[in-house]
């Protein structure tokens, strides 16, 4: 799954490496993102990469309430037929990210790329009552990941960002080519267990911790 995740970069950045158009709001270096934040995602707007940032936690339009929506911070790509084909089919986007956090016998270990490098994982969103919402696409875990959790975040490609972003494309069709589990290489640091509390928002999150101390 993903209950965690950071992006360390500020907006000017994230605008150079992922190629958007960006509106009013400014972003910088977040280390403990958790649902019900609002975070940069990047969707189309009149045939170009727009970013602004939504609420984590799809609500439905069908919803009576904003409750639901911490149930649905991750979205599993299995049950897409049952939940999730109507933003599937023409709203998805792209949330931005450097890295996320797992646990393991109640240890804190952020997943990131080798060098730091940013990257997308795959998201849908949705309105209701005025307010944008998004979800993360999660699958089996394999490789590394899969010592430390059964479910992983869906990492998009950079060469798969326009598919997966246009609408005129039935994002039903995308989900063999591209809701799958990541196999490229990541590294994963055991980092300062005060992760666990969502007030704690400073690089000092992502102290190295030596495995020898767990």
């Amino acid at each position: 799954m993903c209950g965690r995740y950071t992006l360390r970069l500020t907006s000017e950045q994230l605008q150079a490496i992922f190629n958007f158009l960006r509106e009013v709001e400014e972003w910088q270096p977040r280390y403990n993102i958790a649902p019900s934040q609002k975070n940069p995602v990047i969707r189309i707007v009149d045939g170009k990469r727009h970013a602004t940032s939504l609420r984590w936690g799809l609500i439905p339009p069908w919803a009576q309430d904003d409750k639901l929506s911490f149930k649905m911070i991750n979205a599993r790509s299995e049950e897409i037929a049952k939940s999730y084909s109507g933003p599937l089919e023409k709203r998805r986007c792209l949330v931005l990210t450097d890295g996320w956090y797992e646990w393991r016998d109640k240890h804190p270990f952020h997943f990131r790329f080798p060098n730091n490098v940013p990257f997308a994982f795959a998201g849908i969103w949705e309105h209701w009552n005025n307010i944008e919402t998004y979800s993360i696409f999660t699958t089996s875990s394999v490789g590394t990941a899969s010592e430390y959790h059964e479910r992983m975040p869906v990492i998009i490609p950079p060469e798969a960002y326009d598919v997966w972003l246009d609408p005129e494309i039935d994002g039903r069709e995308l989900v063999e080519p591209l809701l799958k589990p990541w196999t490229g290489p990541l590294d994963v640091i055991p980092v300062n267990p005060i992760i666990g509390n969502v007030k704690n928002e400073t690089p000092a999150v992502l102290e190295r911790v030596q495995r020898s101390l767990f």
